[in-house]
């Protein structure tokens, strides 16, 4: 390592070195550092927030959508993923999560320790409270991250990198290139701040709307949208007249949902509130002005609930996501770049890692993208791949993106960002980088159908292409 290309303190001292380094703890950096641990190499996850799990943990973003993947009329949902099934499995037989229709639910915090777990016993070095700084870059190598914490500034050293911050940090940082927001705007999608209610009587909240668009499930559970704002179901109208009453403002509407939790009587989750100007979230004062203007939104919705709804006569707010709910920031410039046209055509790939059929989800006031032609709905394969070249971040030999950064064109990226992928690239990154470090070969020069076959064999489930 050469001490003159540090960029803070010279004598900042070698904290950790090893085969594989990942750094950001959430959905895909978790799987990353897992999958290359179980395949025999020293591994270090670093993670700025106190515990590892990201965006399902510390942004309270559930439940896990499905890939969406119907063959023959039969739902498939492929996970692509042995560490996901594994993990779906655990919150099961722990109590802490549930399968309701094609989605999964979870109990959050419980999600995290379950993730710690699986890295503790998969021997990955964790560093949580840490946050990347800088990088040292040698010619087309990274051969180290630079890091803070509470003792200072220090240096990680590692054969091969996996970029797993969500925002593409440590891709940018190193030098490599990037898209970012709406093509035709300019502007990111929106982001959320979620939160959790407890003290919440479900089946009184359920019966107070007697068209039935609050849905009560078998199991205590409940569900309420209101996404199109059509005023075609009671709690649209209720609402409607929330706003003209001046209890809540335009931004309440756009997206509001709420649904139940496993594990947690009497809680909901709220998938809102949602934020359509100042959304840049590799800006700090746009995150700050989320969490701020969040909490005040927060409140103003509970005194909504309180006044409009039976049921919430004791409820109170439980939870606050720690982590704003950033959909799309940056898009790393891969070897290949996943574009529109490869999701709506349902593009296959010979080294897929990834594969999916989930919506081109363009969140805000109805400037979605219409979703793919439909003159493809009745294709016998209707899932779009993603190739594990579209991890290899271009020009830079060990460097690997998963998660919500990998290689995507704007739109493609609102397909792609759901946990399932978020996980499934994660694990591919993981055994790739175990590969890479084994043979002393560029990322790029790994064989992506050959890391499938890898994954599949440990038991993820893919779908075989025709």
């Amino acid at each position: 390592m050469n001490e003159k290309s540090f960029r803070f303190e010279a004598d900042a001292d070698l904290l950790a070195s090893a085969d594989v380094v990942v750094c950001g703890g959430g959905t895909s950096g978790v799987f990353a550092a897992v999958a290359a641990a179980r395949e025999g190499k020293s591994t270090v996850l670093i993670e700025r927030f106190g515990a590892l799990g990201g965006t399902p943990v510390q942004g309270l973003v559930l439940p896990t959508m499905s890939t969406k993947v119907k063959q023959n009329g039969v739902l498939r949902d492929p996970q692509n993923s042995y560490l996901s099934a594994e993990l779906d499995l655990l919150c099961e037989e722990a109590g802490i999560g549930f399968r309701r229709g094609s989605q999964r639910y979870f109990d959050p915090l419980l999600l995290g320790v379950l993730l710690e777990k699986m890295a503790a016993e998969a021997g990955v070095k964790v560093l949580l409270y840490t946050s990347l700084l800088s990088v040292i870059r040698e010619n087309d190598r990274v051969s180290a991250v630079i890091v803070s914490d509470k003792e200072g500034i220090h240096a990680v050293e590692g054969k091969v990198f996996v970029d797993a911050t969500g925002d593409g940090d440590l891709s940018v940082i190193a030098g490599a290139d990037y898209s970012s927001g709406d093509p035709r705007t300019g502007k990111n999608q929106p982001m959320s701040l979620r939160y959790l209610v407890g003290g919440v009587d479900i089946p009184a909240f359920a019966s107070a709307v007697s068209d039935g668009s609050i849905r009560l499930f078998p199991d205590g559970g409940c569900y309420a949208s209101c996404v199109k704002q059509d005023g075609t179901n009671g709690v649209e109208r209720i609402l409607s007249a929330a706003r003209e009453a001046g209890d809540l403002k335009k931004e309440d509407l756009a997206y509001w949902q709420i649904f139940s939790l496993p594990n947690r009587k009497g809680t909901i989750a709220c998938n809102c509130p949602e934020f359509f100007e100042r959304i840049d979230g590799t800006k700090a004062a746009d995150l700050t002005n989320a969490q701020l203007e969040g909490k005040r939104a927060v409140m103003r919705q509970l005194a909504f609930y309180k006044k409009y709804f039976r049921g919430f006569e004791n409820a109170y707010v439980s939870d606050i996501a720690a982590m704003v709910g950033v959909r799309e920031s940056r898009e790393i410039v891969t070897d290949y770049v996943l574009t529109l046209s490869d999701v709506a055509s349902y593009h296959k790939f010979e080294d897929a890692v990834a594969q999916s059929n989930y919506s081109v989800d363009v969140h805000g006031f109805g400037d979605a993208y219409s979703d793919r032609p439909a003159t493809l709905a009745a294709s016998e394969q209707p899932w779009f791949e993603i190739p594990y070249r579209s991890l290899t971040v271009r020009g830079i030999d060990n460097l690997l993106v998963a998660g919500r950064a990998i290689g995507c064109d704007f739109f493609a990226e609102a397909a792609a960002r759901i946990i399932p992928t978020c996980r499934a690239t994660g694990e591919a990154a993981g055994i790739a980088a175990a590969v890479a470090s084994e043979r002393g070969i560029p990322v790029r020069s790994v064989n992506g159908s050959e890391v499938r076959k890898k994954m599949i064999a440990l038991g993820a489930d893919f779908l075989e292409s025709m």
